[in-house]
């Protein structure tokens, strides 16, 4: 019984690929590579989050910087364990290299993070096109269907509607909810950036504040 609902599921979605027309096929191929980077994107976010900031200042002023380290390395891909650990690794070179490891592990994350969200909104943003597209092709078909038969087939004409409006709806489908996924998850980055950097300076000043005390 199940084998017979998947087959009619996919002799569905194949009956309205065809009535689509031949745009409908790269709609939803955008469709699938966006979401795939849209789910890659997310998974990338939660990494680069890692461990709570809170707690590794509670655990620094309570136990020690290496308790409060050992602690972020449970999820030692975090945006925030990055850059303090280059503020751990350089600090005996002094400040200028330290600001410099930072910036360097910024902008790699940053180029990482932007390649595939400018992709994601290109994705978005093409694909109400190919639903014009799409529009404009059935549209077409149907004029010529028109010139053929004259207006006295519906059923003729209507292939070249459906086509016109399945392609419209698909595009708006697709760049909808990948907008809006995109949206709130650049936003979220931002956000986990800011803290992170933020974190950083307040750890970098912690360190040399430390080290000339000791001086």
């Amino acid at each position: 019984m199940e084998t017979v609902n998947e087959i009619s599921v996919v002799e569905a979605a194949m009956g309205i690929v065809f009535r689509g027309g031949w745009v409908l096929a790269p709609i939803f191929i955008l469709g699938w590579f966006g979401w795939f980077l849209m789910i890659e994107r997310y998974c990338y976010y939660f990494m680069l989050k890692g461990k709570s900031v809170g707690g590794f200042w509670r655990t620094l002023s309570k136990d020690g910087e290496d308790a409060a380290f050992k602690k972020l390395e449970r999820r030692r891909y975090g945006y925030f364990y990055a850059l303090a650990s280059d503020v751990r690794n350089y600090r005996d070179q002094g400040p200028v290299a330290v600001r410099n490891a930072m910036e360097e592990t910024r902008h790699r994350i940053s180029v990482n993070l932007s390649k595939s969200l400018r992709t994601i909104s290109t994705c978005a943003a093409i694909a109400p096109m190919l639903g014009l597209l799409g529009t404009v092709s059935g549209m077409v078909h149907t004029f010529e269907t028109i010139q053929l038969f004259g207006f006295g087939n519906p059923v003729l004409l209507a292939d070249g509607i459906s086509e016109a409006l399945l392609t419209t709806q698909a595009g708006l489908l697709v760049a909808f909810p990948l907008m809006l996924a995109y949206n709130f998850l650049a936003s979220k980055v931002e956000k986990v950036e800011e803290i992170a950097w933020s974190e950083a300076l307040k750890y970098e000043s912690y360190v040399f504040a430390n080290k000339s005390e000791e001086k």
